[in-house]
């Protein structure tokens, strides 16, 4: 697997790009995950944003989504 080469600044720009409302806090936990090449669970009531951020993500990292509900 080839590490991410991403800025936290990227993280922040591509999801202010895609008009995702985030946190310092959400910023960093995906630059984070993307670096170190580990999961993020996200966890939130419905509604929250969790499948936008997925969405989010797989567009900036122009990758596929695959979406497992259970």
């Amino acid at each position: 697997m080839h590490a991410v080469k991403i800025t936290q600044e990227e993280v922040k720009q591509g999801l202010r790009r895609a008009r995702y409302i985030t946190t310092s806090r959400v910023e960093t936990a995906v630059f984070l995950a993307l670096v170190l090449e580990k999961p993020l669970l996200v966890e939130g009531p419905a509604g929250a944003g969790k499948t936008e951020l997925a969405k989010v993500l797989a567009e900036m990292l122009s990758t596929e989504l695959v979406r497992l509900q259970c």
